[in-house]
């Protein structure tokens, strides 16, 4: 099941800013977006599709393709 994970950044001119990422079983990929509604209708997808954590890389490559 693809989870949202939670992180900070903080930009150039140091502000911090709340980022988005995706979690699949043991795989992690942080900080792929800033936009929460984004991550969550893309999270949503690959749970409904049952996309497997072995593309996880690839399907958030696409993610950012968009």
């Amino acid at each position: 099941m693809w989870q949202i994970v939670f992180g900070t950044a903080v930009t150039e001119d140091g502000k911090q800013v709340e980022t988005y990422g995706l979690k699949c079983n043991s795989t992690v990929i942080g900080d792929i977006t800033t936009n929460k509604q984004d991550i969550t209708e893309f999270a949503e997808q690959l749970n409904r599709l049952g996309a497997s954590e072995i593309h996880a890389y690839e399907l958030v490559e696409n993610f950012l393709g968009k």
